[in-house]
C-alpha cells in the first residue's frame, strides 16, 4: 500500500486546529457532557489526551509498516481534530474490538417491493421500537463522525479543510482494519448546524442544494484516496448538481468535488474495501459532538445552556452569529436579533415587570438580587418569583400571604401580585427571548427562516434532506423520523413510502411521546435469546415478537422461552453444521393475523 500525499501542513491550521501533542490543557475546555461521554469511550477510563495520544501513536506505527509516507503528521492531524472536538470516534477504534450492535430498534427487512404491512405501521405508532431497512444495511466496523459545522467558516465551507479531514480519516479506519480486511465507516454529523453557519433554512431548496454540495466533496474525497490506496471504491461519484444552482457559500465544495471525481485514476486490482461514508444515528458519539442522536437533524435550540463553576450560563449557539453575519448583516443588527431570541438575561428596563415594578411592592434589593441571580437558571418569570425565594416571613408581612397557603400561591405569585399575563409575558421575553428570530428587527420572514430549529421542522422536511443525501452518498443513509402519537397513521405509511421510493436504506421512526412498555418488554425477550443469537427480520417474524411483547409478563417470558428453542434447533447454514443459526428464524410458522403463531 503506497500513499505518499501528506495529509496536513505543519504548524497551525484554522480548521484543523494546532499540533495536538502535550495539549492536555486544551480539554479542560471541553463541556462537561462532551468530556464524561468520551472517557467512556476510551479503554479503562484512561486520560482522554493521553488515550488520544496512545490511539494516534499506535494507528501512526501501522502506518508506517504498511508503507505510509508522511505518517506523523498524518497522526498529528488526527489528534487536532479528536481534542477540536471535529470528530467523534467510537469505542472500537479505541480497544480494536467490535462492538455488539444495540438490540434495539428491532431490524424489519422490506427490501422488497411489497407494500409494509398494515400491522408493521400500526405497531411503529403504538410506539414500538422499529428500524424499518429498505436498503444494504451499514458497516460494522469502527465508526468515526465528522462533525460538518467545524467545516463551514466565514459564511463557506472549508474545503480544504473538509477534503483532508475526510482522506485523514478514511486512511485511519484503514490502517486500523489491516490490509485485506473491511474497515469501518464515517458518519457525516452535525448538518443542520452547518447549514445555520451558512445562513440557510434547512427546509430550504437552497439548504439542501448546500447539504448535497457538501456531501458531494466528502464523497469524492472519499472515493479519491480510497483508489489511491488501491482499494475498491465503487464507481467515480457522479455530481450532477450545476454550481449556479447551488448557494454561493457551497459552489467551493461543489467545484472540488467535481475535479476530484473527474481525475482519472490508474489504480492496480484492488486489495480490499474502502471505508463506507454514510448518514447513521450517532449513538454514544452525539454527546462528544454536543449533538443529538440524528445526525441530519436542524440545530435543537438557538440558546445553548452550559454549566460553569459560577452557575448556569445561557447565551446563542455559535451559528447563530456566524449565520447572520454570513447573511451580511451589521453588528448592531446581529446583536439586536440575537437579543431577540435569547434575551436579555436581566430585569433592567423589561417591559411589564423591571425593579421598579417589584420595588412597589417593596421587593428590596438584597431580593432583587436573588431574583436576578436566579435568572439564568430558569425559563419564566413564574418560577422565579416566588414565595420560597421571598421568604414567608416577607410574604406574610409584606404581601399580605398565609405562610399556610404559600404553597397554595407556589408559581403563580405573580397573578397574586397583580400581574397580568400580557406584562408576565413582555418580561418573559425580554429576560429570556423568545427562542426564534422571527418578528426580530430588521429582518424579514425570508430570513428568518435560515434559523428556524427543530420544533418548527417537520417531518417531510427531514426526509427530503435524507433523500437528497441518499442521492450523492454511495453508503447508506438511515435516517431517524420523529413523530408525536398524534400523528395520522395514513402520513406515518406515506413517510415510509416515500423514504421508500427516495433511496433512504432505513427509517427508524421514533414516536416522541410514546409509552416505554413495549421497548421494554421487547428487551426483556431478547435478554433471554443466547448470545450472538437474534430473532429473523421478516415482517412477519417481527409482528410474532410484537405480539408477544403485548401479552402480559408470563406469556412474553413462555414466548421468549419457545423462540429461544427454535433458534438453537433450526440447522447452522454455515461451515460449521452443528452451530446454531445465528441468522435468525427463516420459515417461522405462519401467522394467524394479528401476529399469533398457529400451533
Amino acid at each position: 500500500m503506497r500513499f505518499e500525499r501528506h495529509q496536513t501542513q505543519p504548524g497551525p491550521d484554522h480548521a484543523i486546529g494546532p499540533d495536538a501533542r502535550g495539549m492536555g490543557a486544551g480539554f479542560a475546555g471541553w463541556p462537561e457532557r462532551a468530556t464524561r461521554a468520551f472517557v467512556q469511550q476510551v479503554p479503562g477510563g484512561a486520560d482522554p489526551v493521553a488515550a488520544t495520544e496512545a490511539l494516534t501513536t499506535r494507528l501512526e506505527a501501522r502506518a508506517r509498516v504498511q508503507g505510509i509516507a508522511a505518517a506523523e503528521d498524518w497522526a498529528a492531524d488526527l489528534r487536532g481534530m479528536i481534542l477540536s472536538r471535529q470528530v467523534a470516534v467510537d469505542s472500537a477504534l479505541w480497544t480494536g474490538r467490535r462492538v455488539a450492535e444495540a438490540v434495539l430498534p428491532l431490524p424489519v427487512d422490506l427490501k422488497g417491493n411489497e407494500p409494509v404491512p398494515t400491522p408493521l405501521v400500526q405497531a411503529v405508532v403504538a410506539g414500538a421500537p422499529l428500524a424499518l431497512e429498505f436498503g444494504a444495511p451499514g458497516a460494522s466496523g469502527p465508526r468515526v463522525a465528522l462533525d460538518l459545522r467545524c467545516f463551514v467558516e466565514a459564511g463557506a465551507v472549508s474545503v480544504d479543510a473538509l477534503e483532508r479531514a475526510v482522506r485523514a480519516w478514511a486512511l485511519a479506519l484503514v490502517v486500523a482494519a489491516g490490509p485485506g480486511r473491511r474497515p469501518g465507516a464515517m458518519i457525516l454529523a452535525g448538518l443542520g448546524g452547518a447549514l445555520m453557519r451558512l445562513g440557510l433554512g434547512y427546509a430550504t431548496p437552497e439548504g439542501r442544494a448546500a447539504a448535497m454540495a457538501m456531501a458531494a466533496l466528502a464523497e469524492a474525497a472519499r472515493w479519491a484516496v480510497a483508489v489511491e490506496l488501491g482499494l475498491d471504491a465503487g464507481a467515480a461519484p457522479i455530481i450532477r448538481q450545476e454550481p449556479d444552482r447551488v448557494p454561493a457559500g457551497a459552489q467551493a465544495a461543489l467545484l472540488r468535488a467535481r475535479a476530484l471525481a473527474a481525475v482519472r485514476r490508474d489504480a492496480p486490482e484492488a486489495t480490499g474495501k474502502a471505508p463506507m461514508l454514510m448518514v447513521a444515528p450517532l449513538g454514544s458519539l452525539a454527546a462528544i459532538l454536543g449533538l443529538g442522536d440524528d445526525p441530519l437533524a436542524p440545530v435543537s435550540s438557538l440558546r445553548l445552556d452550559a454549566e460553569r463553576p459560577e452557575g448556569h450560563v445561557g447565551r446563542p449557539v455559535p451559528e447563530l452569529e456566524a449565520g447572520l453575519a454570513a447573511q451580511c448583516h451589521a453588528p448592531d443588527r446581529i446583536a439586536a436579533a440575537i437579543r431577540h431570541a435569547i434575551g436579555h438575561g436581566t430585569l433592567v428596563a423589561a417591559p411589564g415587570i423591571d425593579h421598579a415594578a417589584l420595588r412597589a411592592f417593596g421587593i428590596d434589593g438584597d431580593r432583587i438580587a436573588r431574583i436576578e441571580a436566579a435568572l439564568a437558571e430558569a425559563r419564566d418569570l413564574r418560577a422565579v418569583v416566588t414565595p420560597w425565594r421571598l421568604g414567608p416571613d416577607f410574604c406574610r408581612d409584606q404581601l399580605g400571604i398565609d405562610p399556610e397557603t404559600l404553597s397554595d400561591h407556589g408559581m403563580g405569585l405573580l397573578e397574586r401580585l397583580g400581574f397580568d399575563a400580557a406584562r408576565i409575558d413582555a418580561a418573559n421575553w425580554h429576560v429570556f427571548g423568545t427562542g426564534t428570530l422571527r418578528g426580530a428587527p430588521g429582518l424579514s420572514p425570508e430570513t428568518a427562516v435560515g434559523f428556524d430549529c427543530a420544533e418548527t421542522v417537520g417531518p417531510r422536511p427531514r426526509l427530503a434532506m435524507a433523500a437528497a443525501l441518499a442521492s450523492v452518498l454511495s453508503g447508506p443513509v438511515r435516517a431517524p423520523l420523529a413523530f408525536e402519537g398524534t400523528e395520522a397513521e395514513a402520513g406515518l405509511d406515506r413517510a415510509i413510502r416515500a423514504a421508500r421510493r427516495a433511496g433512504i436504506a432505513a427509517l427508524l421512526p421514533q414516536r416522541l411521546d410514546a409509552p416505554g412498555e413495549i421497548a421494554a418488554r421487547l428487551r426483556e425477550i431478547l435478554a433471554m435469546l443466547p448470545e450472538g443469537i437474534r430473532p429473523g427480520t421478516a415482517p412477519s417474524e417481527v409482528l410474532e415478537l410484537l405480539d408477544a411483547a403485548g401479552r402480559s409478563r408470563p406469556d412474553a417470558r413462555r414466548h421468549a422461552r419457545d423462540l429461544r428453542a427454535r433458534l438453537l434447533a433450526e440447522p447452522w447454514s454455515g461451515q460449521d453444521a452443528a452451530a446454531p443459526s445465528r441468522t435468525g428464524v427463516r420459515g417461522m410458522e405462519r401467522l394467524r393475523p394479528g401476529g399469533v403463531a398457529d400451533p
